[in-house]
């Protein structure tokens, strides 16, 4: 699939069916976030796969109670990748610096994932809700990763067309002129 078509036909996926995503496709997921770029190319990123039906059910327990209904869906998915950083002294000095790039690299790595998945006729959902210590605890994560985001993929319950993954409509979107300027401001670009 092109790129743009791609970007295009990604929709955020909630329902799947019951069918697991293949290892291999999970493995070619999982590549396309290893081939992404990060800051001083340091690839400080960690991913746990989570495809136990026992686990993932208990996800959405792990945040704050007022959120809970929105991330309940994943209860029903084959896959949740949790994304990760890991911690070192050299993200410390970038964050009292104000740069906070390993938070970018673990999500362009994740976006990576995103499109792969969506090439691959494998529905997505970004999650940004969890509560880090109880899902540490669960997954049992070392002390030495952070959790950025969560990266919950299956086939899609609903039939998929040419628009869009999963038949979903596109979402409104702001245009080019809304959220780009020119360095001279006031020009558009």
């Amino acid at each position: 699939m092109d790129v743009f078509k791609a970007i295009k036909w990604r929709r955020s996926v909630r329902r799947f069916s019951a069918q697991k995503v293949e290892r291999e496709k999970v493995l070619q997921i999982l590549e396309a976030a290893r081939l992404a770029p990060s800051s001083s190319n340091r690839q400080a990123w960690h991913f746990v796969v989570v495809d136990d039906p026992a686990v993932i059910t208990q996800i959405p327990d792990t945040v704050p109670a007022g959120t809970r209904r929105i991330v309940n869906f994943m209860k029903e998915a084959p896959l949740v990748i949790v994304g990760c950083y890991s911690k070192a002294l050299t993200h410390y000095i970038a964050q009292l610096a104000g740069h906070e790039n390993h938070l970018v690299d673990v999500s362009i790595a994740m976006t990576h994932m995103t499109l792969a998945a969506t090439d691959l006729r494998i529905g997505s959902c970004w999650v940004g809700w969890y509560g880090e210590s109880r899902l540490r605890n669960l997954l049992k994560l070392p002390r030495k990763y952070r959790v950025v985001a969560l990266l919950v993929l299956g086939y899609p319950a609903e039939r998929s067309t040419e628009e869009a993954i999963a038949g979903i409509p596109a979402r409104p979107r702001k245009t080019l002129g809304e959220i780009v300027s020119h360095n001279k401001f006031g020009e558009n670009y």
